[in-house]
């Protein structure tokens, strides 16, 4: 079952041209590389599909709606998180706070009900407290919950960032770079993390640098050069893509 489709997407920053008529699929449980050089257009194609960028033309399909009007508040609402390249945390606020921002989208109080605190809302915010706990033993963090954010290691934060997109109740998840700046040990944990999340039924799709990574962790690879989509398929078969070796290493002259 096709849960995510893209359909000839073009985006354009001036004379730029970033993404150009990219198109493909992702089947529901996948978990998908989107790869290649720098500047090939791939956080752009992240942008596109998390809402923060609107497409100059082409269709997002995500579960059976369109995406391409839609603010990125309604995009998580209907089950699409994100992370990002660069760390986005409210570093002064608490661990489990972070998380709880996450799962926000889920309420459903209403402003009178919440500055009165009747019932419902007070089982709400009890639901969602039990909810980011529980995700933070997920990742690893449980330990951490009253921490300031700002004080976890490089790639507790990352960690941090993939629970409060967990929050969300996502059907799928993209991840821009998880595994960057993180040691030989974080990668190796990472990749464990990335399969239990697969477990819950959550689609993937990531983008990342380390090829061993990638090759380890997707079902199968896309790969962009210069905002154009030139291969696609299982990781075995990308390694050998004369397309995909001359992109990253070039040809003789």
């Amino acid at each position: 079952m096709i849960i995510l489709s893209l359909k000839n997407l073009t985006r354009s920053f001036g004379g730029l041209v970033a993404v150009a008529g990219v198109s493909f699929d992702v089947e529901r449980g996948e978990v998908v590389g989107l790869i290649g050089p720098n500047g090939a257009g791939k956080t752009t194609v992240f942008n596109l599909i998390t809402g923060a960028v609107r497409p100059d033309d082409g269709h997002i399909f995500f579960n059976g709606h369109s995406l391409e009007r839609l603010k990125p508040h309604r995009i998580v609402y209907l089950g699409l998180a994100r992370t990002f390249q660069t760390i986005r945390l409210f570093p002064k606020l608490s661990v489990l706070e972070n998380v709880l921002a996450g799962s926000h989208c889920r309420m459903k109080s209403s402003f009178v009900s919440s500055l009165l605190r009747l019932p419902a809302q007070r089982r709400e915010e009890k639901t969602a407290l039990i909810e980011a706990l529980r995700e933070l033993e997920f990742v690893g963090l449980a330990d951490m919950w009253p921490n300031e954010a700002g004080s976890l290691s490089y790639g507790d934060q990352r960690r941090l960032e993939i629970a409060r997109a967990l929050a969300t109740e996502p059907k799928l998840i993209v991840l821009d770079e998880p595994a960057g700046g993180m040691n030989d040990q974080e990668t190796f944990e990472l990749r464990g993390l990335i399969a239990r999340i697969r477990a819950r039924d959550i689609t993937i799709i990531l983008i990342e640098h380390d090829m061993s990574f990638v090759m380890k962790v997707c079902d199968r690879l896309l790969v962009m050069e210069n905002g154009a989509l030139i291969a696609q398929g299982r990781p075995e078969e990308i390694q050998k893509n004369p397309k995909v070796i001359e992109a990253y290493l070039g040809v003789d002259d």
